[in-house]
């Protein structure tokens, strides 16, 4: 396997256009912070995309192969930081046009003959770019990422048991799901025997796991999905039933994937997957789309009772890429004073906050800005 970077084509100027959009030129005097490029980098690349094209040469396969995979890309990005019903607003661009928002092009692997070109490519796009252009259609979209996820499936097939160790159905399910680009990180277990010891099949199964943030924690994530399904064979086909919690929102639901002749259970394991991550990705999108259109400058009061407080706050901060710069105007007693400039409403500015684990309150006629408490 071979992993390569083909092309980087930022000029100075578009540098600048970052820089000035997402606050990375900060506010003059005082103490200032970087904000997070890596959390945008994450959103707004687009990763593993397949190609695999043939022509009269390999370079005509390869140049026709980078189209492809920037239109699909292209499409991936959009469903990812959009809704539905934004993108019904947005023309149709051309190759051109698309290309003309992407800042480079990752080969993770490559094979190439006289005529065909195979490759799976990384696709970073302009966060600054994209975001003018959607802000021109009037389309809100996400400019942060969701938390980590530990996913944890309970799967029954007839008389066995899967949930360390998945299922061959499940196994190949999962291959065909695209996981990578979502607006959420998700994780499986390793299966560890810290892990087996904290929860058990039925508790999965029946979604009431309390040791699953335990293994959560395993893996540096704070959220849990579970699923729980049962495969139902049929003479022709057969039937899925399911049902999930994902944790930190208490979203949930259940449905039944019916397979007809010639259908397989892991078609079915893998609609039940699409189904359940767009709903997760739906209900996050519809809390952290933003419009770039707004924003604002908030000065905010940090409770001063422990030095780690406003130590906390600065850091917390640098994860939430609405707020595009921030000082601490001044450092006393019971309160420090912050100031920043964000994009988008305040009430998304709140949510956006509160998923970094800060809280933003009223105090008086006053902002008071602090760690949550599971933060302090």
């Amino acid at each position: 396997m071979r992993k390569r970077l083909i092309y980087i084509k930022i000029t100075f100027l578009r540098l600048a256009a970052i820089s000035v959009f997402f606050g990375l030129t900060l506010l003059a005097g005082g103490k200032t912070m970087a904000q997070p490029i890596d959390s945008l980098d994450r959103l707004f690349t687009i990763r593993e995309i397949k190609v695999d094209e043939t022509a009269a040469k390999a370079s005509t396969a390869r140049q026709s192969a980078f189209a492809a995979a920037e239109t699909a890309a292209y499409g991936k990005l959009l469903q990812k930081i959009t809704q539905p019903e934004g993108r019904a607003l947005l023309p149709e661009l051309t190759v051109q046009q698309i290309q003309a928002m992407i800042t480079g092009i990752e080969v993770v692997d490559e094979q190439s003959s006289s005529r065909r070109y195979i490759a799976t490519l990384n696709i970073r796009f302009e966060p600054a770019s994209v975001s003018q252009f959607l802000a021109q259609h009037g389309v809100p979209h996400v400019l942060s990422t969701g938390r980590g996820v530990l996913v944890l499936h309970a799967h029954r097939d007839g008389l066995s048991e899967y949930l360390w160790q998945p299922s061959e159905a499940s196994e190949v399910a999962r291959a065909s799901v695209d996981w990578l680009n979502r607006i959420r990180n998700y994780v499986f277990p390793r299966g560890e025997i810290r892990e087996r010891l904290a929860v058990t099949y039925g508790e999965i199964e029946a979604l009431q796991a309390g040791g699953a943030s335990v293994i959560a924690a395993f893996q540096n994530v704070q959220s849990v999905l579970m699923i729980s399904s049962d495969w139902e064979r049929r003479d022709e086909g057969g039937i899925l039933t399911y049902s999930f919690l994902s944790s930190d929102e208490a979203l949930k639901g259940s449905s039944v994937v019916e397979q007809g002749k010639g259908g397989t259970q892991a078609q079915a394991l893998a609609q039940m997957f699409e189904a359940i991550l767009e709903e997760i990705d739906t209900a996050w999108r519809d809390q952290l789309l933003v419009d770039t259109g707004t924003g604002g400058d908030m000065i905010a009061l940090v409770p001063n009772t422990e030095l780690k407080i406003l130590t906390d706050v600065e850091n917390l901060l640098a994860d939430v890429t609405l707020v595009q710069g921030f000082e601490i105007l001044s450092v006393g007693l019971p309160f420090s004073q912050v100031g920043f400039h964000y994009t988008g409403r305040e009430d998304q500015l709140v949510l956006a906050l509160k998923y970094a684990g800060l809280q933003l309150t009223d105090y008086g006629d006053q902002k008071l800005l602090k760690p949550s408490v599971d933060k302090e």
